[in-house]
This record gives structure tokens, C-alpha cells and sequence, in this order.
């Protein structure tokens, strides 16, 4: 696969590679007959890495009784999914923040943005009864080709025009017109190039197009309805029933049907609920962009 664009190629190539830590997480967790006592030993030397996994464990995201102490227990309590989630979560984070830190200021609502993202798909599958922790960062790195397009084509790829807003039909075609990819190729082309898992390769790539994703279209279906929640959440008033059902008829016309053609579960209260859910844990679970994005 390749984006057939040489500034996007080149941007790509001058990407530092991530930490060793991932790379020994991301061995463990895909080896169906690793432990957690394995998943513990590659995690164990990168003391930054075993602090951030304490500080998401015990958030308000998570909502535990009881206080998460150790490593061990960790990842006894969220499991492989979530660790995996949180190891990669945060070394993508944090290298995007040190490359893009003279537009942090103007990055705060791209990254708002992700993070809800990320919240509603998390929410949307425990909701269908999938594992959470790969859909949280689905959708926390849905845009995230966007990051890449903003090195490689500086001044050109505006903040206040391409990091925030929806991106609907006509602005996907606008970007191609403009650049000759679009965020969701690059978006991809970034993951792949940092080895990350296809199912979430694909659910970059194609959360504006799920139906092109074959087997993984239920992952890119989950982050394009995470990533139009998420948009609702920053309106200026507070979206109710009515309105949420009008602005998905409206941006997403073929969502519904599609869902139920993937077997999923929709009934007529649905995105009500979803969005109800997600307006409580996004004022909860904030803080954990901020740990994510510490180093």
C-alpha cells in the first residue's frame, strides 16, 4: 500500500521509530500463549511506561473500588486489549506532541477531539459486547493521519481548516483535490509503518468508507459513528434525540443500514443512549489524555 505522494512518504520515513517497550508489547500480546507475567517483563524497564498503566488503572475512567497497586495487578484487572491499548496510546501521543509542539496551542481541540473519539468508541463496544480497549485507540488515532499531513505539507494543510472539522463527502474530496490523499490512506500508511495491529490499520483506513473494509468493517463502523458522536459533543447546544437522528441522517445517510447489514445491534433509542453515555464519561475520563500524553 502506498500513498503515492513523496511528501507524505518522506514524512513518514522521518518518523522516529517507537519506543523498544511497544515493540516488546506489541510481540507478547500476539502470541496466544503469552502470560501476563510475560506481558509484565516487557513493560517492567520502562518505569514511565509501568506509571502510566497505574495512573489510567486507577482513573475515574475505570471507576475500580479498589485501588490497582501494582503491574501485575494492572494487567490481571484491564487485561492484554487494554495494556496494548494504553503502550500504544501513549508512545503515539507523546511523539506526535514532541514533533507538533509549536502548534500545541492550536492542536488543543484536534486532540479533545481524539480523545472523545477514542471514549465513544470504547463505549460503543462494550455496548455491542466487544473488547474496548482496541476500539479506544481506534478512535483516539482515527485522525491521526491528519498530524502527518500537517508536517509534510506545512502551511498548506491548515489547522483551522482541516484538524477539526467533520469530515464529511465534501471535504474528503476537497483534501484529495488539495493534497492527492487523504488523511485515512496517510492515517493508515503511519500505522503500518509503526507495525501496529491491522484491525487497526483498517479501521483508519477506511472509518469514512466502512463498507470498503471488508472483514474488519465492523471496526471501522464503530469509529465512523465514534468520530460523528464525538463531533455532537463539541456542538455549540446540546444535541437531543431529534437532532442526533437528523445530523446522522444527514452526515452519515447510509450508516444505519449498513450497521444492521454488519449485525449489529441498533434499536431506536440507540444513539440517544450512546450519546447520553458518552456526555457523562467525557467529563469522568479527560484526564487520562493528559496521562497518556506525559512523559
Amino acid at each position: 500500500m502506498t500513498t503515492q505522494h513523496p511528501s507524505i512518504d518522506k514524512q513518514l520515513e522521518r518518523l522516529p521509530p517507537l519506543p523498544v517497550t511497544v515493540t516488546r508489547v506489541l510481540h507478547v500480546t500476539a502470541n496466544p500463549e503469552s502470560s501476563a507475567n510475560d506481558l509484565m517483563k516487557a513493560i517492567l524497564p520502562d518505569q514511565t511506561m509501568c506509571v502510566t498503566i497505574l495512573r489510567v488503572a486507577n482513573s475515574a475512567l475505570y471507576g475500580r473500588p479498589k485501588k490497582v497497586a501494582s503491574l501485575e495487578k494492572a494487567i490481571v484487572v484491564l487485561g492484554f486489549d487494554e495494556i496494548r491499548s494504553i503502550v500504544l496510546g501513549k508512545a503515539a501521543l507523546t511523539t506526535f506532541r514532541d514533533m507538533l509542539r509549536n502548534h500545541q496551542a492550536e492542536l488543543e481541540g484536534f486532540w479533545d477531539h481524539a480523545f472523545t473519539c477514542g471514549l465513544a468508541a470504547r463505549i460503543i463496544a462494550e455496548y455491542i459486547g466487544l473488547q474496548s480497549g482496541q476500539f479506544f485507540m481506534a478512535g483516539l488515532l482515527h485522525d491521526f493521519g491528519k498530524l502527518a499531513m500537517l508536517l509534510a505539507f506545512p502551511g498548506k494543510y491548515e489547522i483551522r481548516n482541516w484538524m477539526t472539522a467533520l469530515s464529511d463527502g465534501r471535504l474528503l474530496k476537497q483534501e484529495m483535490a488539495d493534497f492527492g490523499v487523504s488523511h485515512a490512506v496517510v492515517g493508515s500508511r503511519l500505522l503500518q509503518h509503526w507495525q501496529f495491529p491491522d484491525t487497526l490499520i483498517s479501521a483508519l483506513r477506511h472509518h469514512h468508507q466502512p463498507n470498503q473494509a471488508g472483514s474488519h468493517c465492523g471496526y471501522a463502523l464503530v469509529v465512523q459513528l465514534a468520530d460523528f458522536l464525538a463531533h455532537c459533543c463539541n456542538a455549540e447546544e446540546k444535541p437531543n434525540e431529534t437532532t442526533l437522528k437528523e445530523l446522522l441522517a444527514e452526515q452519515l445517510p447510509a450508516f444505519v443500514e449498513q450497521w444492521r447489514q454488519g449485525k449489529l445491534p441498533w434499536e431506536e433509542t440507540t444513539l440517544e443512549y450512546l450519546f447520553a453515555w458518552l456526555w457523562v464519561d467525557r467529563s469522568h475520563g479527560r484526564a487520562i489524555l493528559d496521562i497518556l500524553a506525559t512523559r
